[in-house]
């Protein structure tokens, strides 16, 4: 049976393996269908679609696009059919990738001030999207004693001392941006989403939702599903890889959509 994973990320935005390492990982899991969704920016996605999309491993380009609604951050992913007249998108993109360098500047200052992590932060400048991942895995190899999860946990997740949100894209509008670049929007990981109503923001506007992943807890799957029913809305299904066993994110082909839902994604993005 053919399985998809739609949800992985790369070294250009806060992956651990360079876009041809993810190709071969993705193939050794004899994986037929994957996307690349780095975090405000397509630019892996776009490369691999034009260099490694084969019978073997068909490329979906993708984006995970970070957005906000009633204070809470809501990651928006987009699929497209193809890596054509996504220039424009490209040039918004930028911008969005200059606004989380500013965020990063904040963070280290915040860090230093709250737990005198003095983060040297050389390593923004070989990276196209910086986000908190990027930020908790360079705290860790400047040799700072915390797991990802702890610094998650205590500094940078939602609501701690050194949190500052990336954008302030409204979820409605990331929507808009994408069906504009004749894409679909996809909300991302569900489960994730503490201070939103789920059935309200399926409401605006999206074509599908990210029912099968790592971290669902007991039922969420069966609750998703049952939304996708009532709005009309395609099932997706991903990984969300960085790193293998990273504690916040699933392996890579750990989590496939196949069978009938892989068949209507298939048939939404025309791919044979």
């Amino acid at each position: 049976m053919k399985k998809a994973d739609l949800h992985m990320h790369t070294t250009y935005s806060d992956g651990a393996y360079p876009l041809e390492q993810l190709i071969n990982l993705a193939k050794s899991k004899n994986l037929n269908y994957i996307s690349i969704t780095d975090h405000d920016t397509l630019i892996g996605s776009r490369e691999a679609y034009t260099k490694y999309n084969s019978d073997e491993l068909k490329i979906i380009v993708g984006i995970e696009l970070s957005t906000d609604r009633n204070g809470e951050s809501i990651h928006v992913l987009g699929f497209f059919k193809n890596a054509d007249n996504l220039d424009e998108l490209d040039k918004f993109l930028a911008d969005q990738r200059q606004m989380r360098k500013v965020r990063a500047e904040k963070i280290k200052n915040a860090l230093y001030e709250h737990f005198q992590i003095d983060l040297d932060m050389s390593f923004s400048e070989k990276l196209y999207s910086i986000t908190r991942g990027s930020i908790a895995n360079e705290i860790i190899k400047q040799g700072h004693p915390y797991t990802k999860q702890q610094i998650f946990d205590l500094m940078i997740g939602e609501g701690k001392p050194a949190y500052y949100p990336s954008t302030k894209l409204d979820t409605k509008d990331a929507i808009k941006l994408i069906h504009k670049h004749q894409g679909y929007a996809v909300l991302a990981h569900p489960t994730l989403v503490r201070r939103n109503n789920i059935e309200e923001l399926v409401k605006l506007g999206f074509d599908g939702i990210e029912a099968v992943y790592p971290r669902n807890k007991s039922g969420d799957e069966e609750v998703y599903r049952m939304l996708a029913k009532k709005y009309n809305l395609f099932i997706t299904a991903g990984s969300d890889f960085h790193d293998f066993d990273d504690g916040q994110h699933g392996n890579i082909g750990d989590v496939t959509l196949s069978g009938e839902d892989l068949e209507i994604f298939l048939n939404k993005l025309e791919v044979k």
